[in-house]
């Protein structure tokens, strides 16, 4: 389906408020900033988004969208349900360390809101990510790969991995660890998949 001029903008002006936000912070870029990044007069930025604030959101909302659906097209790259499952952690993972930046200003520059954004986000993705996690789950016990004993507790082991993976995630950025990302996470992901096994 074509997308109409409108969505064009809209994703044009997110596309330029990223790149903004990343190298000189919320604070820091202005509206007028944005539009002239756009090749555009302010008015016009003003028509789709009302405030600086609500076209953050679009942007952190897009990047989420990004990284969930990277993921899912590298899950579906595999057959069996533990080479999804790690995928699942290694992409996701990938994914964040890439936004770095865009996150310790969630974290930092809006610490007095980061945690209303972080919730927002969080009811918006968790139901998409939790399914996804829930069918390789599901499948895993199909194949026999995990215990038939979780069958009767995916949906809750769904969100829990969910949980935990953005749990770190976070903390990693917090405390600026992805340095050594790949390492944690092997064994993150050993422990996970060595739990689920019959």
């Amino acid at each position: 389906m074509k997308e109409s001029k409108e969505d064009l903008l809209r994703e044009e002006a997110i596309q330029a408020a990223q790149k903004l936000f990343q190298q000189y912070g919320f604070q820091k870029t202005t509206m007028e900033d944005i539009a002239r990044a756009m090749g555009r007069g302010k008015s016009t930025l003003y028509c789709y988004y009302k405030s600086k604030d609500e076209l953050f959101d679009a942007v952190v909302v897009s990047e989420m969208e990004e990284v969930f659906w990277k993921t899912q097209e590298a899950v579906e790259a595999f057959v069996s349900a533990e080479e999804k499952l790690r995928s699942y952690f290694s992409v996701f993972f990938k994914e964040m360390k890439g936004r770095i930046n865009l996150y310790r200003i969630v974290r930092g520059e809006l610490a007095n809101d980061s945690l209303s954004i972080e919730k927002k986000l969080a009811e918006k993705f968790n139901t998409k990510e939790v399914s996804s996690v829930h069918k390789i789950l599901q499948l895993g016990i199909e194949q026999k790969e995990f215990s038939p004993e979780f069958k009767d507790d995916v949906e809750l082991l769904a969100y829990t991995i969910v949980s935990a993976l953005r749990s770190t995630v976070l903390r990693f950025i917090v405390e600026n660890k992805f340095h050594d990302w790949e390492d944690r996470l092997g064994v993150i992901s050993g422990i996970v998949i060595k739990g689920l096994r019959p």
